[in-house]
């Protein structure tokens, strides 16, 4: 079976009560290698000012250095256990994983799943067939390789 990794973006909403500097340094504990983050600005729905940070990843050594550090950033929590549990959800019908890591604690140096108030992490993966079924695959390959955890199934 063929597949790459498209590309990876990191994204996160800074709330008018948050600091825009403290979010990215939450962003950058997720990214072991120098970004540039995109900044955009909106309206929340009562009409508050928020920002939209961005990161994309299209390099596939740096999309292969992003996947390791996290992976295994992950196995150091025992997070990983609940991302394999949860991978099949995980993975939309485009063949994005989706992953949410929790903002609070990413500025605090550790790296957190979560579903609240997330820096979201999508993986875009491409595979010939493209079917979700073998994204899952990948993704499971993927974490066997880099963190060398066997029993991934």
């Amino acid at each position: 079976m063929k597949y790459k990794i498209e590309r990876i973006v990191v994204s996160a909403v800074v709330h008018s009560t948050e600091d825009m500097e403290k979010v990215g340094e939450a962003i950058a504990e997720l990214i072991p290698f120098e970004f540039e983050i995109e900044v955009s600005k909106a309206k929340g729905h009562f009409g508050n000012e928020m920002y939209f940070l961005e990161v994309e990843i299209k390099d596939k050594k740096k999309i292969k250095e992003f996947l390791k550090y996290i992976l295994n950033r992950l196995k150091e929590s025992e997070e990983l256990k609940s991302l394999k549990r949860t991978l099949e959800d995980r993975i939309d019908p485009n063949n994005i994983l989706h992953l949410r890591f929790d903002k609070q604690k990413a500025y605090l140096g550790e790296i957190r799943l979560t579903s609240n108030d997330p820096i979201a992490v999508k993986v875009k993966i491409v595979t010939y067939p493209s079917k979700k079924e073998y994204a899952v695959k990948v993704v499971r390959n993927i974490i066997e390789e880099y963190t060398g955890e066997n029993r991934v199934r």
